[in-house]
């Protein structure tokens, strides 16, 4: 057994068993959760930090990290909470994937059955959830979170907020844990995950969910018959979307037929007017950005249907936006890069299997999807979510080289 491997088993099996609570609770925990186990998990064998050639994508994933900490000196915003949570973060997120997704034998198998266990029994509290119009949450904000002074409507906004992103760890995993499932046998129990996922993903008013749903299921479809191709193909769509979007995306918004944006759902409506103002936003700084959170402070007011709202709320709610507005074309050029050899060297590993193609896709394409029309690129609890489903989508490579 190799040296620390019980204490990285325990680890993995605690990091999927406390993910359960802390997804219900909505993802806000899962961070400090991670960041702990990730230094439970921290390997202290000499042999592991041998020197080695050097990974490209990991000098890129250091490299865009540091122009993010950099941008922060000429930003506007001068709270600087987002340097720690970004730049130890990030990389705790990654070792903690990393050392789980590495492990064998017996604590790979206990580790399977726990990822397993998370996604049924999430599923299972949110198809209650949705059954139930989120009575579980509501009465917790009502008699612990103290909403009892605020409308009807404003307390189920939050809930179903609250609902909305516990469903994305049970959104990330889904696949990979049913094909785990059906890999040792389970091909009900994989289909039970994917029905819970899918009822998760259409329910609690948050359309993000679903869109994300349906487009990584066309994903891993597409890539059940084509896994290298489709795995290069999927992350060089991403990485081309990172450096076109601020480009063609206000071309695109100003296409569109005023009678298709009439029906289209206030929230959407709302995020053509961010994603228009940050578009002009990028223009004036393109090269380096305003900085890191720098969208916090660039806000504005404006009307929309008899409506006072911002015109930047946080965060532009597209990741590509973020990235140009707050590191400018330099930190769109690394992630790029990022993007390109990391698809590269997933599309050329000796031991990809088919099935961990298509969790790859699947993970990818829902990840992206979510921080492209919804969540801000820096929030670290859908990072750590992310951490849960890597070690995952390891579980299934091939035991033997291709």
């Amino acid at each position: 057994m190799a040296q620390g491997e019980n204490r990285v088993g325990w680890v993995g099996v605690l990091t999927f068993a406390l993910a359960l609570p802390w997804s219900i609770a909505g993802g806000g925990l899962l961070p400090p959760m991670a960041v702990l186990l990730a230094i439970a998990a921290f390997p202290v064998d000499a042999n592991y930090w041998r020197p080695r050639t050097p990974s490209v994508p990991l000098v890129l994933t250091g490299l865009f990290l540091a122009w993010v900490g950099i941008s922060f000196l000429w930003s506007p915003y001068n709270n600087p909470e987002q340097l720690p949570k970004t730049l130890i973060g990030v990389p705790l997120y990654i070792l903690l994937a990393l050392r789980v997704g590495g492990l064998e034998g017996r604590w790979r198998s206990r580790c399977e059955a726990s990822v397993i266990f998370l996604v049924i029994a999430l599923g299972l509290f949110l198809l209650a959830e949705t059954l139930t119009g989120g009575a579980m949450t509501h009465a917790f904000k009502i008699a612990v979170e103290g909403y009892g002074s605020m409308s009807e409507d404003d307390v189920m906004t939050f809930v179903n907020r609250n609902l909305g992103h516990a469903a994305v760890p049970l959104m990330l995993l889904a696949a990979p844990a049913a094909l785990l499932a059906h890999r040792a046998g389970g091909l009900l129990v994989g289909i039970v995950v994917m029905g819970l996922a899918a009822i998760a993903a259409f329910s609690f008013d948050t359309e993000v969910n679903a869109l994300a749903f349906i487009l990584a299921s066309v994903a891993a479809v597409l890539t059940a018959f084509w896994p290298r191709p489709m795995i290069a193909g999927v992350f060089g769509i991403v990485a081309g979307g990172v450096l076109v979007v601020p480009v063609v995306l206000p071309g695109i918004i100003a296409a569109l037929p005023q009678g298709l944006q009439d029906r289209l759902p206030m929230s959407w409506v709302w995020r053509l007017e961010i994603w228009t103002y940050v578009s002009d936003l990028i223009k004036d700084k393109p090269l380096f950005g305003y900085g890191l959170d720098a969208s916090r402070p660039l806000n504005g007011e404006m009307v929309l249907d008899g409506y006072q709202i911002e015109t930047l709320p946080m965060h532009p709610h597209n990741a590509s936006l973020q990235v140009w507005l707050e590191t400018g074309l330099i930190g769109a050029a690394l992630l790029t890069c990022l993007l390109v050899f990391t698809g590269g060297r997933i599309a050329s590993a000796p031991r990809l299997s088919r099935v961990q193609a298509i969790a790859t896709s699947w993970v990818l394409v829902t990840y992206v999807s979510l921080v492209l029309f919804s969540y801000g690129v820096w929030q670290e609890w859908h990072q750590a979510a992310m951490a849960l489903a890597v070690p995952a989508v390891l579980f299934l490579g091939a035991r033997k080289p291709a």
